[in-house]
C-alpha cells in the first residue's frame, strides 16, 4: 500500500519539484523529460502545476525537501540511469514512510 500511495501522491509531487528546479536552472522541458524519463508533455503539466498536487505537503515534511534537493543536484550534475533514478525515488519513499 505504501508504494501505491507514493506512486499516486508523492512521486508526481517530487517530479514537479525537480522539474521546477531544473527549469529555474535553465533546462528545457525536453531536457528535463530526458533526465526524468518522462514525456515533454508530462513536464509541461508539472510546470503548470496540473500534476503533483502534494508539493506543499511534501515540502512541509521534515527532511523531505532536503532529500529531493539532493536528488535534484544529482540529476543536474549527471545523467542518472533509469534504475538509479528509481532507486533514488525508493530511498525518498522509505524516508517519507519511516518518519
Amino acid at each position: 500500500m505504501k508504494c501505491e500511495i507514493f506512486v499516486n501522491d508523492y512521486l508526481p509531487a517530487i517530479r514537479a519539484i525537480i522539474a521546477k528546479k531544473l527549469i529555474n536552472f535553465g533546462f528545457t522541458q525536453q531536457e528535463i523529460a530526458d533526465k526524468l524519463y518522462l514525456s515533454q508533455g508530462a513536464v509541461a503539466l508539472y510546470k503548470k502545476q496540473v500534476r503533483g498536487k502534494k508539493v506543499k505537503e511534501l515540502e512541509e515534511k521534515p527532511g523531505v525537501k532536503e532529500k529531493i534537493e539532493e536528488l535534484s543536484e544529482k540529476i543536474i550534475s549527471r545523467d542518472l540511469k533509469m534504475e538509479e533514478l528509481e532507486a533514488e525515488y525508493c530511498r525518498i519513499c522509505r524516508f517519507i514512510f519511516n518518519k
